[in-house]
């Protein structure tokens, strides 16, 4: 007779970390996309140095008001603001800043007007208001210098039938981004402790190369 088999009551062997069956996992569970950590916005403004013209003073050394730079005539530069919003890397927006410049009236074709441009104290940011000479109780008002002239050149372009881009930088129609006027801006009291603007090195009476903006007083009737 052939001997009965031999029975194994040996408990069945543990399945170790790398023989357990994981429970399946839905498909947007299992192929997470890795997340790219945020890129820190980089500077996009340098320091630099420029020569302008002389700028005339009283015998304190105060730009005489109201000056001609260019096309732009400031009446007043009005003061630092130090909360934030009132300045970026390139421009500072000093509140009570006035200037007044020519542009196409936007209800007659055929002519151009004065354009009276102010920089308000809007409480959280500026305010950008302009008054058009022929339309004086018609103020446009934005919370950018951009979209204050942009709603203008529309306008002017309209009338005048001329399929131009209405795009437009408001800081430059503003003067914000003429060197002699951000030289005065650099001037005012605080501007030497903004945080994030750019400080820009200018030379008065410095070689002028190329084209610039002529420098006098203005006269009452040119404002």
């Amino acid at each position: 007779m052939y001997p009965p088999p031999q029975q194994n009551n040996a408990p069945p062997p543990t399945p170790t970390s790398s023989t357990q069956t994981r429970p399946p996992q839905p498909a947007d569970a299992q192929q997470q996309p890795r997340v790219k950590p945020k890129r820190m916005k980089a500077h996009t403004v340098t320091s630099k140095s420029y020569s302008i013209p002389l700028v005339p003073r009283d015998k304190n050394g105060k730009p005489m008001l109201p000056l001609n730079v260019g096309i732009m005539t400031v009446i007043n530069l009005g003061d630092v603001c130090m909360r934030e919003h009132f300045h970026t890397e390139r421009y500072i927006f000093p509140v009570g800043y006035e200037v007044t410049r020519r542009y196409l009236s936007t209800i007659n074709p055929n002519i151009e007007v004065v354009y009276h441009c102010t920089i308000l104290d809007g409480g959280d940011g500026p305010k950008f208001q302009i008054v058009p000479s022929d339309t004086a109780d018609r103020p446009v008002i934005a919370g950018t210098a951009t979209g204050a002239w942009s709603s203008i050149v529309k306008q002017a372009n309209a009338i005048r039938n001329r399929q131009h881009s209405n795009s437009v930088s408001g800081p430059d129609f503003f003067g914000l981004g003429q060197n002699t006027i951000k030289h005065l801006i650099q001037e005012l009291p605080g501007a030497d402790r903004l945080r994030d603007y750019v400080w820009q090195n200018f030379i008065e009476g410095g070689p002028l190369g190329g084209r610039h903006a002529a420098v006098i007083p203005a006269l009452p009737e040119e404002y």
